[in-house]
């Protein structure tokens, strides 16, 4: 399969200021919900005039990757990124240009849209952009457009901002998408069968079947680094367009198995990951 690409790290979270430059914000949304892991805490504009999201830190960041995993960005939607070296002014070192958002899901039946609500029934998007590592990273700036979207808003759970970690081989054939559902359903004494809806949520197991020596090195240490309390970002089959493949295999969530590091064969490493949305 294609390369897989994992950002173990959340730099966003280490900001120091955290300022809605476009847009307003709607009452009970604030932005620093955006740091918080809870999906339905969300941040939320107040239209689809193209908000603007700043984030600076006191020191220099590294930077190749920004995930926004459960938001309401609807095909056709639209985020760009635009990094500098200073918290005020400076000098612009990378602009993505637009990252388009090509595909998005029906909403799940008996929700409107895929916003918020309906994250825990599998709505939402989890999209990302990909791009050339870049250093000294002291301000980000995100815009956003979603014309035609049914909420009348910009809606995000969280930002995800670091350096992805790319083996030099991807997940191996057999990488699967489960679909967990909660509900439980029972015959009644007429023998009609009654369910009681319950949440939705994915698990994503994949394994990393040829690992080199500096492949395993890196996987450990994100083992040791996160371990199972921590979420990760996992793009699957990274493109570059948000389309229904890579929407299929992103996932924002935590390792719920342990990880055997295996000496496959001489000089080569083999491990499997499985991981269940936060």
């Amino acid at each position: 399969m294609s390369a897989l690409r994992i950002i173990s790290r959340n730099l966003f979270d280490d900001y120091d200021t955290l300022t809605l430059l476009v847009g307003s914000t709607a009452s009970g949304f604030p932005l620093t919900n955006l740091t918080d892991d809870t999906k339905n805490k969300t941040w939320r504009s107040t239209d689809l005039l193209s908000p603007k999201i700043e984030v600076t830190w006191a020191a220099s960041q590294s930077l190749s990757a920004v995930a926004l995993p459960f938001c309401n960005l609807i095909a056709g939607s639209t985020f760009q990124i635009t990094l500098y070296d200073a918290a005020i002014g400076g000098s612009l070192l990378l602009d993505t240009g637009v990252v388009d958002v090509d595909h998005s899901y029906d909403a799940p039946i008996g929700f409107t849209s895929i916003g918020s609500a309906s994250y825990a029934y599998g709505g939402g998007a989890n999209v990302v952009a990909f791009f050339a590592p870049t250093a000294g990273v002291r301000r980000m700036e995100i815009e956003f457009t979603s014309a035609g979207n049914p909420d009348g808003y910009i809606e995000l759970s969280r930002v995800v901002s670091g350096v992805y970690w790319e083996p030099q081989k991807g997940a191996s054939y057999g990488a699967a998408v489960a679909f967990v559902d909660s509900t439980t359903g029972q015959r009644t004494s007429a023998g009609e069968l009654v369910t009681d809806r319950g949440t939705i949520h994915r698990e994503l197991t994949f394994s990393l079947a040829s690992m080199n020596a500096s492949d395993r090195s890196d996987l450990n240490n994100l083992l040791r680094s996160v371990g199972k309390s921590q979420p990760i970002f996992v793009s699957l089959t990274p493109g570059g367009s948000n389309a229904e493949q890579e929407l299929y295999g992103q996932i924002y969530g935590k390792i719920i198995e342990d990880v055997s590091v295996d000496f496959a064969v001489y000089r080569y490493y083999s491990a499997q990951l499985k991981i269940a949305e936060v």
